[in-house]
């Protein structure tokens, strides 16, 4: 016997169940873990959760610790996971509003060789961070 082509409501109900899945899956609601977002504002806190989730979304990062400084820099602390579904351990961040620049501090390995590559921007975030974040 023939098989028939599902109707209307059945095609319906089929693009709405994986819209919703779409949604779902898609939809992690990125929030500051520990309510310091609400010192900075919620333009800022966008700002700031809009430039992590561009560098670290897939790596599921949990936002603390936000505050402003002086010169309308914002520094924070992220924790992202491994490849083993881990959290590394927070580490600090700075950003800078008025122009998106967004820098985590490096790691102590990736400033081991002053001449490898992207070494000087590193340094220059290090630099940045302990200037502004560190009282």
């Amino acid at each position: 016997m023939p098989r028939r082509a599902p109707g209307r409501s059945a095609l319906w109900s089929g693009a709405c169940t994986a819209l919703l899945l779409l949604v779902s899956v898609g939809a992690q609601a990125q929030v500051v873990e520990d309510g310091s977002d609400a010192q900075i504002g919620k333009a800022d806190a966008r700002l700031v959760l809009d430039l992590v989730a561009e560098r670290f979304k897939a790596l599921d990062p949990k936002v603390t610790s936000l505050r402003a400084v002086d010169g309308g820099w914002i520094c924070g602390a992220v924790n992202v996971k491994n490849r083993d579904g881990l959290y590394l351990g927070e580490r600090g961040f700075v950003v800078d509003p008025a122009t998106r620049f967004f820098g985590r501090v490096p790691d102590g390995p990736e400033l081991l060789n002053p001449r490898a590559e992207g070494f000087a921007a590193l340094e220059r975030i290090r630099q940045i961070f302990f200037a502004r974040c560190l009282d």
